[in-house]
């Protein structure tokens, strides 16, 4: 419901033409409230970002951050690795 409100209720949909900087999405494979096939279609609307991409996780369930914990800080510390600047 949260997501649904984010898209329609508050536009994210209409602003995501604004977002410059790189998005990493982390979906569960076997997320069982929004399915793979969505995420990839959202991450495409991210046409003005340098580098929009969509990690699937194997195994993963909707909240990675407590199904897969150590994929999901492996893969923000590559990120932050690849983007990060002294």
């Amino acid at each position: 419901m949260a997501a649904i409100n984010l898209r329609d209720r508050d536009g994210l949909h209409g602003r995501l033409e604004y977002v410059r900087c790189p998005v990493l999405w982390l979906h569960g494979a076997n997320d069982a409230l929004s399915p793979v096939v969505s995420a990839e279609e959202e991450i495409r609307l991210f046409k003005n970002s340098p580098d929009a991409r969509l990690a699937v996780v194997k195994d993963g369930q909707h909240v990675l951050s407590y199904s897969h914990p150590q994929d999901v800080e492996r893969a923000v510390a590559e990120l932050v690795a690849k983007y990060h600047r002294n």
